[in-house]
Order: C-alpha cells, then structure tokens, then sequence
C-alpha cells in the first residue's frame, strides 16, 4: 500500500483521470460522444467487474472490509451502475453533453473507490 491506498485504488486513478481526460478533450472539442470517449468509460466498467471478483475472492480468502460490508458492496454496486448508465445516456443522447457526462464518471470513481479502501482496511 502506498500512502494507505492499495493498488485498486491507485489502478482506478490512472484509469479514470485517462478517461477523464479524454473525455474532456473531446467535450472542448465540441465533439458527440464517439469510441474514444465511450470506449474510456467501458475501460473503467470492465475494471470495476474486475474489482468485484477481487474483492468477493478477497473476502473469502481474508476477513473481509474492517467496515460494513453491506456499506462496501453498495458502494461497489452503485460505482458499476455509474460507467453504464453515463454509457447508455451517451447511446441515447449524442450531444457534446454528452460527452461531459461521460468525462465526470472519473472522478466520481476515483471518490467511491477512496471511501471503499478507506472502508476495507480504516473502518
């Protein structure tokens, strides 16, 4: 761990702030949500799936979330619903808008990942 945030903490940084880079490029750009945008947010969900399978693999091999685990796995299952529903927003509405959606599923990310590693290893 460093600085007390472990590895899928420090994945999920660099893979949102890419995503949310990208993401914003495109939106200044003035451009529709396209298969750079759309295809960063998708990276961001397979990771999330990923994640998910760890973090069951995780609980059974160890004790678990030294906090709530009905708290972490809400939190696991609302940051899997937010990739996929900015992605089918995006589907449904091709505006630039669109696009800045897309770009702010990042850093809400890297949020909800901070407070899921704060509640398996702090609380």
């Amino acid at each position: 761990m460093i600085a007390g945030l472990d590895l899928w903490f420090w994945a999920c940084l660099v893979l949102s702030t890419l995503s949310f880079a990208i993401c914003i490029f495109q939106f200044l750009r003035g451009a529709a949500p396209d298969d750079y945008s759309q295809g960063s947010v998708l990276v961001l969900e397979a990771f999330l799936i990923i994640y998910l399978v760890g973090s069951i693999i995780m609980q059974a091999l160890t004790d678990g979330p030294s906090g709530d685990w009905l708290e972490f796995y809400g939190y696991l299952i609302t940051a899997m619903i937010i990739p996929a529903g900015t992605f089918i927003w995006s589907l449904t509405e091709r505006s630039r808008w669109s696009t800045l959606v897309l770009g702010l599923t990042g850093p809400v990310l890297i949020i909800m990942l901070h407070r899921m590693n704060m509640l398996w290893y702090y609380y």
